[in-house]
């Protein structure tokens, strides 16, 4: 993503010539000059002995300086000569000031180039999301490498990943956990804080919408009275500041998104008359799946209006629902249960008091991703599984129509959905609860490719005039898909017991 390159505003310390013939390619703006000895006015001056610099048009005293560096209109006094520097840190160390916007030509010339950098931020940072039990960060411009952070200070709470196209050494292991080239490899990880470093306001908004699915939090390092830290002190729409830490050059500061509150909707997906109405938990709401060939209206909400694919719910059976709600709800947090089963946290006796609430749900989704099922284990593989249901000549058609269309559109997980077929373990029923984002991205890859094999597998054979088991076919390989998508996801995954409920 585009980011405003950094120009630092720079005190000369002592002449421009030296200056000039020392420093790098990279960019500076000179605000000022300084000098720490020489003659003004014809009245000598030593830092060392006077306590008295020059800079500003006058000859000061060394708290004037002070007082300079640790305002907003300059970010490094660059001494030319080492001496000079020499002569300057006696002092501020006799006067308890080491200010690290007082550096060398050598330290100017090596430091970052891609953003402002104080070697006591990267470590502040390390210190501060530790002290607050800040689990996982994502490192959005590589800022800790490339601040010459090396390990992670004793940080053992933090999982730290870095998003960066530069090529990083071995040793940075040591900091991250992961490093990715771009933020479409991050995927749908979400993360505790985003670490994004000093930008131009407009670009500070740019990335703070783009990684608003990543995480809540954000932390940025703003200089004394830049642009950036007063547009965010200033902005009262899309973010909210809370607590940060004032360091010598400027502020870190902690962002949070401000968002509505979330949205639940957890869908009990039914084809019958059930005896929930008036004891299911708030935010639970029974579906009618195949509504559209339903023989009777049982009063509760039907798949079958606006963007919809009830018709072929004799086939794909939940599905149907499932693909209603992606495409005609906006809850923020979204799930599907069966009339027969209902996530719990407690054991899988059924109560209706034992019910996942809302409020769990919710709770668990603070540091989960999705909620799916205990792994049922069994003795048959999946593919055999579904070769005992429908038959082996059935079932491997439609295995192998599936998969023909898995590798056109969805190449990446073929090796998945073997993978799967031939596992003894499996999340069943397609049951869920998750973010929307990752609803909507699940169901954009599921109906990519099902939708296409089913009419497929229409076409190829006489599914329609067999039992209601076989029939079934493609509901049993879709069943597994949800493990075969979650295998190439990298999302903290929380898994309940489900209650089964009999004789309805």
């Amino acid at each position: 993503m585009h980011r405003t390159k950094f120009i630092p505003r720079i005190m000369v310390c002592d002449n421009d010539a030296d200056f000039f013939a020392q420093v790098a390619d990279r960019p500076y703006k000179i605000v000022g000059h300084a000098k720490v000895f020489g003659e003004v006015d014809g009245q000598h001056f030593n830092i060392l002995r006077d306590k008295k610099v020059f800079f500003n048009d006058k000859l000061q005293d060394f708290t004037a300086l002070k007082n300079f560096l640790l305002g907003g209109e300059v970010d490094y006094l660059v001494f030319t000569k080492f001496e000079l520097f020499t002569l300057y840190h006696k002092v501020a160390v006799a006067d308890n000031f080491v200010s690290p916007k007082a550096v060398t030509i050598d330290q100017f010339n090596t430091l970052p180039r891609e953003f402002f950098c104080d070697a006591n931020i990267p470590l502040r940072i390390l210190e501060w999301t530790k002290y607050l039990s800040i689990r996982t960060l994502l490192d959005f411009d590589g800022f800790l490498a490339a601040s010459g952070v090396f390990n992670k200070n004793g940080n053992d709470v933090t999982q730290i990943d870095c998003v960066t196209e530069k090529a990083l050494p071995p040793l940075a292991e040591n900091i991250y956990r992961r490093v990715y080239k771009n933020l479409a490899e991050v995927g749908l990880q979400k993360y505790d804080v985003v670490l994004l470093t000093e930008r131009a306001p407009h670009d500070f908004d740019a990335a703070f919408t783009l990684t608003q699915n990543i995480a809540d939090g954000v932390l940025t390092f703003c200089r004394t009275g830049f642009a950036l830290e007063k547009h965010i002190l200033d902005t009262k729409r899309n973010f909210k500041t809370g607590k940060g830490f004032h360091m010598m050059t400027g502020n870190l500061l902690y962002v949070t998104r401000r968002r509505p509150p979330e949205s639940f909707r957890m869908f009990v997906v039914t084809h019958k008359k059930t005896p929930h109405e008036g004891k299911l938990p708030d935010g639970y709401e029974i579906i009618h799946a195949g509504h559209a060939h339903a023989t009777e209206d049982f009063g509760y909400r039907g798949d079958d209006t606006g963007d919809n694919i009830s018709d072929i719910n004799l086939y794909i059976n939940e599905l149907t629902a499932l693909y209603w709600f992606w495409k005609n709800t906006s809850h923020t947090v979204v799930g599907l249960c069966h009339y027969r089963r209902f996530f719990t946290t407690g054991n899988e006796t059924f109560a209706y008091e034992k019910i996942l609430s809302q409020a769990d749900a919710l709770k668990i989704l603070r540091t989960h991703d999705i909620i799916v099922s205990r792994p049922f284990y069994g003795t048959l593989t999946q593919r055999e599984f579904v070769r005992n249901d429908c038959g082996e000549q059935l079932a491997k058609l439609g295995e192998a129509i599936l998969r023909k269309h898995i590798l056109q559109v969805q190449p990446d997980y073929v090796d998945a959905f073997d993978f799967v077929l031939n596992s003894k373990t499996v999340y069943k029923c397609n049951m869920f609860v998750t973010r929307r984002e990752i609803l909507n991205a699940f169901c954009k890859w599921l109906f990519s490719f099902l939708l296409d094999a089913v009419r497929e597998v229409l076409q190829s054979t006489s599914l329609d005039k067999l039992s209601w088991t076989p029939r079934r076919l493609m509901s049993f390989l879709a069943e597994r898909m949800l493990h075969v998508w979650l295998m190439r996801q990298r999302l903290r995954v929380k898994e309940l017991n489900i209650m089964f409920i009999d004789g309805i």
